[in-house]
Protein backbone atom coordinates (compact mmCIF):
# COMPACT_ATOMS: atom_id res chain seq x y z
CA UNK A 1 0.00 0.00 0.00
CA UNK A 2 1.60 3.47 -0.84
CA UNK A 3 1.33 5.69 1.98
CA UNK A 4 0.19 9.09 1.83
CA UNK A 5 2.59 11.93 2.90
CA UNK A 6 2.03 13.40 6.14
CA UNK A 7 -0.28 10.64 7.28
CA UNK A 8 0.74 8.34 10.05
CA UNK A 9 1.21 4.21 8.82
CA UNK A 10 -1.25 3.27 11.70
CA UNK A 11 -3.64 5.30 10.01
CA UNK A 12 -3.53 3.31 7.19
CA UNK A 13 -4.37 -0.11 8.65
CA UNK A 14 -7.56 -1.57 8.44
CA UNK A 15 -9.64 -1.41 11.26
CA UNK A 16 -12.40 -3.96 12.34
CA UNK A 17 -16.19 -3.10 11.25
CA UNK A 18 -19.21 -3.95 13.60
CA UNK A 19 -20.16 -6.59 11.86
CA UNK A 20 -16.68 -8.41 11.99
CA UNK A 21 -16.93 -8.45 15.69
CA UNK A 22 -20.51 -9.16 16.09
CA UNK A 23 -19.13 -12.07 13.62
CA UNK A 24 -16.73 -13.05 15.91
CA UNK A 25 -18.73 -12.63 19.23
CA UNK A 26 -21.17 -14.80 17.37
CA UNK A 27 -18.38 -17.58 16.86
CA UNK A 28 -17.47 -17.27 20.37
CA UNK A 29 -20.36 -17.91 21.69
CA UNK A 30 -21.25 -20.97 19.92
CA UNK A 31 -17.94 -22.53 20.90
CA UNK A 32 -18.63 -21.98 24.53
CA UNK A 33 -22.51 -23.46 24.05
CA UNK A 34 -20.86 -26.47 22.76
CA UNK A 35 -18.21 -26.66 25.53
CA UNK A 36 -20.41 -26.21 28.35
CA UNK A 37 -22.02 -29.60 28.10
CA UNK A 38 -18.57 -30.99 27.82
CA UNK A 39 -17.54 -29.50 30.68
CA UNK A 40 -20.28 -30.46 32.73
CA UNK A 41 -20.23 -34.11 31.58
CA UNK A 42 -16.46 -33.80 32.41
CA UNK A 43 -17.20 -32.56 36.06
CA UNK A 44 -19.59 -34.89 36.54
CA UNK A 45 -17.63 -38.19 35.48
CA UNK A 46 -15.04 -37.04 37.67
CA UNK A 47 -17.28 -36.10 41.09
CA UNK A 48 -19.04 -39.45 39.94
CA UNK A 49 -15.78 -41.60 39.97
CA UNK A 50 -14.76 -39.68 43.48
CA UNK A 51 -18.38 -40.74 45.00
CA UNK A 52 -17.31 -44.48 43.93
CA UNK A 53 -14.36 -44.32 45.28
CA UNK A 54 -14.99 -42.78 48.93
CA UNK A 55 -18.43 -45.13 49.34
CA UNK A 56 -16.65 -47.98 48.37
CA UNK A 57 -14.10 -47.25 51.29
CA UNK A 58 -16.69 -46.98 53.58
CA UNK A 59 -18.51 -50.32 52.68
CA UNK A 60 -15.10 -51.80 53.36
CA UNK A 61 -14.58 -50.00 56.79
CA UNK A 62 -18.36 -51.75 57.32
CA UNK A 63 -16.99 -55.06 56.51
CA UNK A 64 -14.67 -54.82 58.83
CA UNK A 65 -16.08 -53.15 61.74
CA UNK A 66 -18.65 -55.83 61.38
CA UNK A 67 -15.76 -58.75 61.45
CA UNK A 68 -14.61 -56.85 64.69
CA UNK A 69 -17.99 -56.41 66.62
CA UNK A 70 -19.36 -60.25 65.75
CA UNK A 71 -21.42 -59.01 63.00
CA UNK A 72 -23.11 -56.16 64.81
CA UNK A 73 -23.42 -52.68 62.54
CA UNK A 74 -22.33 -49.27 63.58
CA UNK A 75 -24.63 -47.09 64.87
CA UNK A 76 -26.54 -45.31 62.46
CA UNK A 77 -26.45 -41.91 64.41
CA UNK A 78 -25.88 -40.76 67.74
CA UNK A 79 -28.44 -40.11 70.49
CA UNK A 80 -30.15 -36.45 70.41
CA UNK A 81 -30.02 -33.98 67.47
CA UNK A 82 -27.13 -34.15 64.83
CA UNK A 83 -25.01 -31.90 66.41
CA UNK A 84 -21.31 -30.85 66.08
CA UNK A 85 -21.00 -31.11 69.86
CA UNK A 86 -22.84 -34.63 69.50
CA UNK A 87 -20.59 -35.93 66.99
CA UNK A 88 -17.55 -35.26 69.17
CA UNK A 89 -19.24 -36.86 72.01
CA UNK A 90 -17.69 -40.41 73.18
CA UNK A 91 -21.28 -41.61 72.66
CA UNK A 92 -21.07 -41.25 69.32
CA UNK A 93 -17.82 -43.20 68.82
CA UNK A 94 -19.67 -46.25 67.35
CA UNK A 95 -21.89 -43.97 64.82
CA UNK A 96 -20.73 -45.16 61.58
CA UNK A 97 -19.65 -41.69 60.59
CA UNK A 98 -17.05 -41.67 63.67
CA UNK A 99 -16.20 -45.50 63.47
CA UNK A 100 -15.31 -46.21 59.88
CA UNK A 101 -13.35 -43.53 58.84
CA UNK A 102 -11.44 -44.02 62.06
CA UNK A 103 -10.96 -47.84 60.61
CA UNK A 104 -9.42 -46.45 57.99
CA UNK A 105 -7.52 -44.14 59.41
CA UNK A 106 -9.18 -40.62 58.15
CA UNK A 107 -10.85 -37.79 60.48
CA UNK A 108 -13.92 -38.91 62.42
CA UNK A 109 -17.13 -36.33 61.78
CA UNK A 110 -16.80 -35.50 65.68
CA UNK A 111 -13.21 -34.24 65.10
CA UNK A 112 -14.64 -31.69 62.64
CA UNK A 113 -16.13 -30.31 65.26
CA UNK A 114 -13.70 -27.32 66.24
CA UNK A 115 -12.86 -26.66 62.26
CA UNK A 116 -16.80 -27.07 60.32
CA UNK A 117 -15.78 -25.33 57.34
CA UNK A 118 -13.06 -28.41 56.41
CA UNK A 119 -15.54 -31.03 56.76
CA UNK A 120 -17.02 -29.71 53.54
CA UNK A 121 -13.65 -30.52 51.51
CA UNK A 122 -11.75 -33.41 50.77
CA UNK A 123 -10.13 -33.49 53.75
CA UNK A 124 -13.24 -35.50 55.18
CA UNK A 125 -13.70 -39.04 53.61
CA UNK A 126 -17.37 -38.47 53.33
CA UNK A 127 -17.27 -35.03 51.78
CA UNK A 128 -18.70 -35.30 47.71
CA UNK A 129 -17.45 -32.57 45.02
CA UNK A 130 -21.02 -33.14 43.32
CA UNK A 131 -22.60 -32.19 46.33
CA UNK A 132 -23.84 -28.21 47.19
CA UNK A 133 -22.75 -28.12 50.46
CA UNK A 134 -23.76 -24.61 52.58
CA UNK A 135 -20.87 -21.50 51.67
CA UNK A 136 -22.30 -19.55 54.16
CA UNK A 137 -20.85 -19.70 57.52
CA UNK A 138 -24.17 -18.71 59.08
CA UNK A 139 -25.45 -22.42 57.95
CA UNK A 140 -22.47 -24.65 59.54
CA UNK A 141 -23.86 -24.93 62.70
CA UNK A 142 -24.72 -28.68 62.15
CA UNK A 143 -23.02 -31.17 60.08
CA UNK A 144 -25.03 -32.16 56.92
CA UNK A 145 -24.04 -35.63 54.78
CA UNK A 146 -23.97 -35.94 51.72
CA UNK A 147 -23.60 -39.72 52.27
CA UNK A 148 -26.03 -41.43 54.58
CA UNK A 149 -26.38 -45.06 56.19
CA UNK A 150 -29.94 -47.05 55.46
CA UNK A 151 -31.74 -46.03 58.17
CA UNK A 152 -34.74 -49.00 57.32
CA UNK A 153 -32.49 -51.53 58.30
CA UNK A 154 -32.45 -50.38 61.99
CA UNK A 155 -36.31 -51.30 63.03
CA UNK A 156 -37.23 -49.92 66.31
CA UNK A 157 -38.40 -52.31 68.91
CA UNK A 158 -41.76 -52.43 71.43
CA UNK A 159 -39.99 -50.17 73.30
CA UNK A 160 -39.50 -47.60 70.73
CA UNK A 161 -35.08 -48.38 70.69
CA UNK A 162 -33.37 -49.08 67.55
CA UNK A 163 -30.48 -51.15 68.22
CA UNK A 164 -28.28 -52.53 65.19
CA UNK A 165 -29.10 -55.01 63.51
CA UNK A 166 -26.24 -57.67 62.56
CA UNK A 167 -25.04 -59.08 59.27
CA UNK A 168 -26.50 -62.46 59.61
CA UNK A 169 -30.09 -60.96 59.54
CA UNK A 170 -29.72 -59.65 55.70
CA UNK A 171 -30.89 -62.05 53.84
CA UNK A 172 -30.03 -60.88 50.09
CA UNK A 173 -26.85 -58.39 51.11
CA UNK A 174 -25.99 -58.14 46.67
CA UNK A 175 -29.09 -55.81 46.71
CA UNK A 176 -29.53 -54.51 50.08
CA UNK A 177 -28.41 -51.07 50.41
CA UNK A 178 -25.79 -49.91 52.98
CA UNK A 179 -25.64 -46.46 51.86
CA UNK A 180 -26.61 -44.05 49.55
CA UNK A 181 -26.11 -40.80 48.19
CA UNK A 182 -28.26 -38.09 50.23
CA UNK A 183 -29.45 -34.47 49.08
CA UNK A 184 -28.59 -31.72 50.96
CA UNK A 185 -30.78 -28.60 51.92
CA UNK A 186 -30.15 -26.59 48.70
CA UNK A 187 -30.68 -29.51 45.80
CA UNK A 188 -33.35 -30.06 43.86
CA UNK A 189 -35.74 -33.16 45.17
CA UNK A 190 -34.86 -35.93 42.24
CA UNK A 191 -38.65 -37.08 42.63
CA UNK A 192 -41.02 -34.60 42.94
CA UNK A 193 -42.82 -36.67 45.97
CA UNK A 194 -40.06 -37.10 47.91
CA UNK A 195 -40.01 -34.63 51.01
CA UNK A 196 -37.57 -31.71 51.83
CA UNK A 197 -33.92 -33.16 51.97
CA UNK A 198 -32.70 -32.47 55.44
CA UNK A 199 -28.68 -33.73 54.89
CA UNK A 200 -29.16 -36.44 57.80
CA UNK A 201 -26.97 -38.75 58.29
CA UNK A 202 -29.60 -41.43 58.12
CA UNK A 203 -31.69 -42.12 55.32
CA UNK A 204 -33.78 -44.08 52.54
CA UNK A 205 -35.47 -43.55 49.45
CA UNK A 206 -36.98 -40.81 50.08
CA UNK A 207 -34.14 -38.67 50.74
CA UNK A 208 -31.77 -40.10 47.67
CA UNK A 209 -30.66 -37.59 45.38
CA UNK A 210 -29.06 -37.53 41.79
CA UNK A 211 -25.89 -36.39 41.43
CA UNK A 212 -25.23 -37.29 37.92
CA UNK A 213 -28.61 -36.98 35.51
CA UNK A 214 -30.91 -39.03 36.92
CA UNK A 215 -28.55 -41.43 38.70
CA UNK A 216 -26.82 -41.24 42.20
CA UNK A 217 -24.61 -43.63 43.66
CA UNK A 218 -25.34 -46.45 46.47
CA UNK A 219 -23.42 -48.95 47.85
CA UNK A 220 -24.57 -52.62 49.30
CA UNK A 221 -24.17 -55.16 51.80
CA UNK A 222 -21.72 -57.20 49.48
CA UNK A 223 -19.76 -54.10 49.38
CA UNK A 224 -20.14 -52.90 45.89
CA UNK A 225 -21.43 -49.72 44.40
CA UNK A 226 -23.49 -48.79 41.28
CA UNK A 227 -25.45 -46.25 40.09
CA UNK A 228 -28.99 -46.56 40.60
CA UNK A 229 -31.77 -44.20 38.76
CA UNK A 230 -34.37 -42.51 40.60
CA UNK A 231 -37.39 -43.84 38.88
CA UNK A 232 -36.66 -47.38 40.44
CA UNK A 233 -37.44 -46.19 43.78
CA UNK A 234 -40.22 -44.53 44.54
CA UNK A 235 -44.03 -44.59 43.29
CA UNK A 236 -46.06 -41.64 42.09
CA UNK A 237 -47.42 -41.71 45.58
CA UNK A 238 -44.08 -41.37 47.38
CA UNK A 239 -44.01 -44.77 48.49
CA UNK A 240 -40.64 -47.24 48.43
CA UNK A 241 -42.16 -50.24 45.83
CA UNK A 242 -43.38 -52.70 47.34
CA UNK A 243 -42.66 -56.40 46.97
CA UNK A 244 -39.24 -55.13 47.01
CA UNK A 245 -37.25 -56.88 43.90
CA UNK A 246 -33.97 -55.16 42.57
CA UNK A 247 -33.85 -52.81 45.28
CA UNK A 248 -34.15 -54.10 48.90
CA UNK A 249 -34.14 -51.70 52.22
CA UNK A 250 -34.96 -54.02 54.87
CA UNK A 251 -33.20 -56.93 56.48
CA UNK A 252 -35.84 -59.32 55.12
CA UNK A 253 -37.04 -58.49 51.78
CA UNK A 254 -40.89 -59.38 52.52
CA UNK A 255 -40.96 -56.73 55.29
CA UNK A 256 -42.76 -53.71 54.15
CA UNK A 257 -40.14 -50.72 54.22
CA UNK A 258 -43.17 -48.52 54.42
CA UNK A 259 -44.64 -49.88 57.29
CA UNK A 260 -44.85 -47.59 60.31
CA UNK A 261 -42.29 -48.77 63.27
CA UNK A 262 -42.82 -48.58 66.85
CA UNK A 263 -43.52 -45.69 68.54
CA UNK A 264 -44.18 -43.51 65.17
Amino acid sequence: MNRIPGIPARAHRAAFTLMEILVVIAIILVLAAIAFPVISVVQQRSSKAVAINNMRQLATAFGTYTSQNDGTFPAEDAKGPDTWQNAANEAANKAWYNALPKILGQKTVGEFATSPRDFYTKANLIWLPGAKYPESDKKLKEPLFAIAINTKLSQKDASGTKEPPKMSMVQRPSRTVMFLEQGLPSEPKAIPTQPKYDGSCKGSAKSFVTRYGTTGIMTFMDGHAEAVDSKDLLTETGRIPFPQTDIVWTKNPDDDPNAKQHGQ
